[in-house]
This record gives structure tokens, C-alpha cells and sequence, in this order.
């Protein structure tokens, strides 16, 4: 069984003028939310999985998006988020309970898409014997995480800071669940956080100083949609048009 855990953090609609402004996440892309897309692609991995979501209270009651969740996948569990945490590390960390710590962990962004064969990936990152794994893609732009690769092995990550072109696209496995909550709960202590937030991308440096074996899978980037602005929101739906 494989623990794929979605953390939905807070964001607005592209649509401020909006006076019901719902998340990024419900924003309508030819009949249908945003998150039903993402979810439709990781849910092609073909082998039992659960999916845990991390949700803020507030989107259960105003947007019933706990329900609209439990519908589009069938074996799910939704943890609720009374508050504001310190960013991605904390709020997973709210869902040990929900996660098999012996089995394997996903974690992926709630507000991207990426084009590409997770089943074929999952079979590269096992075959390496890896102890944990990022799919990156070529950029040199601030906004994103970043690994350093030597001998195609990743010896370091940073947040919001290009050490190589080797950018990071929002998925992480780890071989057992439990690697993260170690690596996470010693970021935290360690306190290795980028403007007072603690980002998944972190958890790796803890568990290469622990001499855990991390690996990448590159893609095009052309094959990775993160909508961070109503101009890749546009390019999405362009894709959508050619391929459906």
C-alpha cells in the first residue's frame, strides 16, 4: 500500500473580483476542478494506494471540499487543519496517524500537473534501491526548490535557490514513510526553514546527512504545469485542447 499524502494549502482563485472566491484548487478548467486533474494523474498508479488529505477546516465548511474529495477517490482520509501551520513539513506531520509508517509515502503538490508515467517512475526509483526520490525538470528560477546531483545521486537540496538547474516539481517518495517524519521532525529541530516556513524539499538533507541514498527522475519541462498565475492556468488548458 502506498501513503500519497496531498497537502491543500491556502490560495485564492485568479478571479479577485470574484465575491464567492474559491481556492485555486476548485478552479473550473473546462467543466471540471482543478484538483480532479491532479488527482485523476496520480491516481494511474497501478497498485493499492491511500490518499491522505490535508485540509484547512475552513475549506470543509465554506466549500465542503472534504466531501468533494472523498468522491473523486475512493480510499481516502481527510485531516483537518484547525489553524495556519509553518508551512508544508507541519502540516503533514498533522496526518502521521492516517500513515502507515513501514509502507511507502508520496507527497505532491495540491496545484500542479505533471505529464508523465508515475508507475514507470515508482519502478526506476525501486530498482535504484532508493531511499527516497524527486522528479526535477530544467530551471534556474528562484521560485522553486532545487537538488544538487554527484554522480547522478542527490547530495543536497534548497529552497527557493537554484544550486543547479535541476529544479524540483512538487512530488517526493521516500521508501518508508517513516524516513520522513524522522528527516521532517529534525528539520524542525534543526531549525533549517527558508522565511520561517518549513518545505518538504528540507526533509532530504536530513536523511543524506543519515546517509540515506536519494535519487532524481528528470522530465521535460514542458511536462509540468504549476499554476502559479492565469497564464499557466491558459497554457493548461491549451494542452487540454490538443490531448482530449
Amino acid at each position: 500500500m502506498i501513503n500519497i499524502v496531498v497537502p491543500l494549502a491556502s490560495s485564492n482563485s485568479f478571479d479577485n473580483n470574484n465575491s464567492f472566491n474559491y481556492p485555486l484548487q476548485l478552479t473550473d478548467v473546462k467543466g471540471k476542478a482543478l484538483i480532479e486533474y491532479v488527482l485523476g494523474n496520480i491516481n494511474e498508479i497501478d497498485e493499492p494506494k491511500r490518499f491522505i488529505f490535508i485540509v484547512e477546516d475552513e475549506y470543509c465548511d465554506k466549500y465542503h471540499i472534504d466531501n468533494m474529495l472523498k468522491l473523486i477517490v475512493n480510499d481516502c482520509s481527510i485531516v483537518k487543519l484547525k489553524g495556519k501551520t509553518k508551512g508544508a513539513i507541519c502540516s503533514i506531520l498533522m496526518g502521521i496517524d492516517d500513515i502507515d509508517l513501514n509502507e511507502e509515502l508520496i507527497i505532491i503538490n495540491s496545484d500542479q500537473i505533471i505529464d508523465c508515467d508515475y508507475n514507470k517512475i515508482l519502478s526506476d526509483f525501486r530498482s535504484k534501491k532508493a531511499d527516497g526520490g524527486v522528479i526535477t525538470f530544467r530551471s534556474v528560477h528562484p521560485r522553486w526548490s532545487y537538488i544538487r546531483i554527484f554522480n547522478d545521486k542527490v547530495i543536497q537540496t534548497a529552497e527557493k535557490n537554484p544550486i543547479s538547474n535541476n529544479a524540483i516539481a512538487g512530488f517526493y517518495y521516500f521508501k518508508k514513510a517513516m524516513n520522513f517524519f524522522e528527516g521532517a521532525f529534525n528539520v524542525i529541530k534543526y531549525d533549517e526553514n527558508y522565511n520561517n516556513n518549513y518545505f518538504t524539499s528540507s526533509v532530504y538533507n536530513q536523511l543524506i546527512l543519515d546517509e540515506k541514498y536519494i535519487v532524481h527522475y528528470l522530465i521535460e519541462s514542458e511536462k509540468y504545469y504549476s499554476f502559479y498565475s492565469a497564464q499557466k492556468l491558459k497554457e493548461f488548458e491549451e494542452y487540454l485542447k490538443k490531448n482530449i
